[in-house]
């Protein structure tokens, strides 16, 4: 990538994507069959601010979208953003109910919804709603934009956090923050191996994660700030994702762990891949067998990275020149900090600031594009004096069972090593002797069964007894989050019903 294709900080993001509409005729959204090009784009955008104008809804607004990866929805992000308008952006993945409840938390001044979403179906009977119409135009019955009329002037992005920092929560994304961020995260993405294909156009970007996620917006809002195309894909397969791959030529993409396996229980041909230069995967971590596997299959580096909805995305990643150069030394390394982008320090859990190289412990970041301030994360780890971060598991994993200190991570590691578990997740809860116990739930290989008794016997074979769950049981695919992480409550909450089943089959 040319300095001049850069993100200067001066340049805004609506500015960068009004740039991008002058390329016409050209593919800016694809999904699921259905395309539009920049023209189509444009004139959609602009339908949409006039609408929004004529319901009373102005610049400053903060308006709930439901992140479904639809057209429609990515339309409507980015005419909340390009006209000066705040786009809180809920979870889909929820019950109606709960999307519901996101959309009114911050008070919005108005909601907008898809026709025929059941959302919008919910919301009509008790709230002012804004109806995006399939030719694109909004309906509205009545004043929809008195519901939270004396909230402060936003624009950007509202979205949840995931967990690196805390428990999950509404996080603001100003226009100013989001315009360096995407400046800096094509820095990192050069550093992948990202560049315009021969005729001078840039690839697609494939975009995995919903909207609502972190990673799902920055990969729509990127792209039309370069003015390359989004593939939009629903629900993940392997096969759409080779699909477009192969279609587009594309150069690097990025694969979540979850993502990366399914590719390769897939047995994608390897020359249907061979415009790639590099995978690059994050969101969770990276198993060293499934890098491995991938990279033995398709002669493809897999880079890992690192960020959060609070860092505004990825602060730390592996390029293809540190991979070649570093990454036999340090395989465990989830990628270098770019001391430009970020800065990281360690402290003990009583608080103390440790100085010495290599030192684990609670990490935390100043990250100048969202704040002066450092912000503590849940995570732990070390950074080396050459910058590369490597994680140590979390804080708040630890199960306590009657004293004795346990890792659900360690856990969950011995119990992947089972030849009939595909993967596994552990997490602790209560119990009135012990204070806490740990407990698993599994997925197992296809066409597999075991009894969970003899899961435990496996596990006791590599760790101390007091490390053994004392339930196991098998899900088809265990609960994630919208950014692909365990879902530890939604985990635990397999627990707590009455008479669950100590057999996995």
């Amino acid at each position: 990538m040319m300095k001049s294709e850069i993100l200067l900080p001066h340049e805004g993001l609506p500015q960068r994507i009004g740039q991008s509409v002058a390329s016409g005729g050209r593919l800016a959204l694809s999904a699921r069959g259905e395309e539009l090009t920049w023209d189509d784009l444009a004139s959609r955008v602009r339908t949409i601010e006039e609408d929004l104008t004529r319901a009373r809804v102005m610049p400053g607004a903060t308006v709930t979208v439901l992140g479904r990866n639809t057209i429609s929805c990515a339309v409507a992000v980015l005419a909340l953003i390009c006209s000066g308008r705040c786009a809180q952006i809920v979870n889909p993945h929820v019950s109606v109910e709960g999307a519901l409840a996101s959309a009114r938390a911050l008070q919005p001044q108005a909601m907008l919804f898809e026709e025929n979403d059941p959302v919008a179906g919910a919301a009509l009977r008790t709230d002012p709603v804004l109806v995006l119409k399939r030719d694109g135009r909004l309906s509205w019955k009545g004043d929809v934009a008195t519901s939270g009329a004396e909230c402060e002037p936003r624009d950007g992005i509202i979205v949840s956090t995931s967990g690196t920092t805390g428990e999950p929560k509404p996080f603001h994304l100003t226009l100013s923050i989001l315009s360096r961020a995407i400046s800096e995260i094509e820095l990192i993405n050069a550093g992948f191996g990202d560049r315009r294909l021969s005729g001078g156009s840039w690839p697609p970007l494939i975009q995995y994660s919903p909207l609502a996620h972190i990673g799902g917006a920055l990969t729509l809002l990127r792209a039309a700030a370069q003015g390359r195309a989004t593939v939009i894909l629903g629900k993940f397969h392997a096969e759409a994702w080779a699909r477009t791959v192969e279609e587009f030529g594309l150069v690097t993409t990025g694969l979540p762990p979850s993502m990366l396996r399914m590719v390769l229980a897939a047995k994608i041909r390897p020359e249907r891949m061979k415009t790639l230069v590099s995978v690059w995967s994050g969101t969770a971590p990276l198993r060293k067998e499934d890098r491995q596997a991938f990279s033995d299959a398709y002669d493809i580096p897999v880079l890992g990275n690192y960020g959060a909805t609070e860092f505004c995305g990825a602060i730390a990643a592996w390029s293809l020149d540190d991979f070649r150069t570093y990454f036999a030394s340090r395989p465990d390394a989830v990628g270098r900090i770019n001391p430009g982008i970020a800065q990281a320090r360690v402290r003990s859990p009583e608080g103390e600031l440790l100085t010495g190289e290599g030192a684990v412990g609670i990490l935390e970041f100043r990250v100048p594009r969202v704040g002066e301030r450092w912000i503590p994360t849940s995570d732990l780890g070390c950074v080396d004096k050459e910058g590369f971060l490597t994680l140590h598991g979390r804080k708040d994993d630890a199960i306590i069972r009657g004293g004795f200190k346990l890792s659900p991570t360690k856990i969950a590691e011995v119990l992947r090593q089972h030849p009939l578990i595909h993967d596994a997740a552990v997490v602790g809860i209560a119990d009135e002797r012990l204070g806490q116990v740990p407990v698993a739930a599994v997925e197992l290989e296809r066409g597999a069964a075991i009894d969970a008794s003899e899961i435990q016997d496996f596990v006791r074979a590599s760790l101390p007894a007091y490390f053994v769950p004392v339930q196991v049981i098998a899900v088809d695919s265990l609960p994630r989050n919208s950014a692909m992480k365990l879902d530890r409550r939604a985990i635990s909450g397999l627990f707590t019903h009455a008479g669950t089943p100590r057999v996995a089959q």
